[in-house]
């Protein structure tokens, strides 16, 4: 998330070929892990922040998302036509700065792995006039809750279920498991829209064969 701007900046960034530097200009991770583990290393980064860099073409595919405009029209974005006026801007060490994007671009040209093990292709290649923007991450919600079987039951600590006590959605444990790293775009969708409805058919099931109505909806 831009900060302080608290505006959402596409994961395609970095997908595209961007890279994640901290404040002594720096990588520090395999950035294209997924945003959620990427966030909790960021915050252990000095002033709990990061840039990420990238290129016009990169900005290009990120402006297909309405929030990384809103990022621009703020002044989040800043842009430099070299590497070493972009850490002046940023106020990061130019040298590490300049090692880093050199790596980088190298990696990039022979299609090799770096020290953290992120692959990198040609096709990822960036170009000066370069983008940055300062990040921190940010919890937007929690995933996990209830044990339940797959009817939406809740489980005792024993594993037996109660009868008539049901959950879904953010309220029960869905699919994402215990890390970050199970996490995907819609995990919380998924678990609202197929857990309820599993739950809400198992529900609607136990009333209907203890006679009762079916519930109007």
């Amino acid at each position: 998330m831009a900060t302080p701007h608290n505006i959402l900046i596409t994961w395609a960034v970095i997908m595209q070929g961007g890279i994640q530097i901290n404040g002594e200009g720096r990588r520090f991770c395999d950035e294209t892990r997924g945003y959620s583990e990427q966030a909790a290393d960021v915050l252990r980064q000095s002033g709990k922040i990061a840039w990420n860099i990238f290129d016009e073409r990169i900005a290009a595919v990120a402006r297909q998302f309405e929030d990384f405009q809103n990022a621009e029209r703020t002044g989040a974005i800043v842009r430099a036509d070299t590497i070493a006026a972009l850490a002046r801007t940023l106020h990061v060490p130019e040298a590490a700065l300049q090692d880093e994007w050199n790596e980088v671009e190298s990696l990039k040209a022979r299609t090799g792995r770096d020290r953290y093990g992120r692959q990198f292709a040609p096709e990822q290649r960036c170009a000066p006039p370069l983008h940055a923007v300062k990040v921190t991450g940010a919890l937007f919600h929690t995933q996990g809750g209830l044990a339940i079987d797959g009817r939406g039951r809740v489980k005792r600590n024993d594993g037996t279920v109660f009868p008539n006590l049901f959950a879904a959605g953010g309220a029960a444990a869905g699919v994402s498991g215990s890390t970050a790293a199970g996490y995907l775009s819609g995990n919380g969708l998924l678990t609202a829209t197929v857990l309820g409805r599993l739950a809400g058919h198992a529900a609607a099931t136990q009333l209907l064969r203890r006679g009762h109505s079916p519930p109007r909806l």
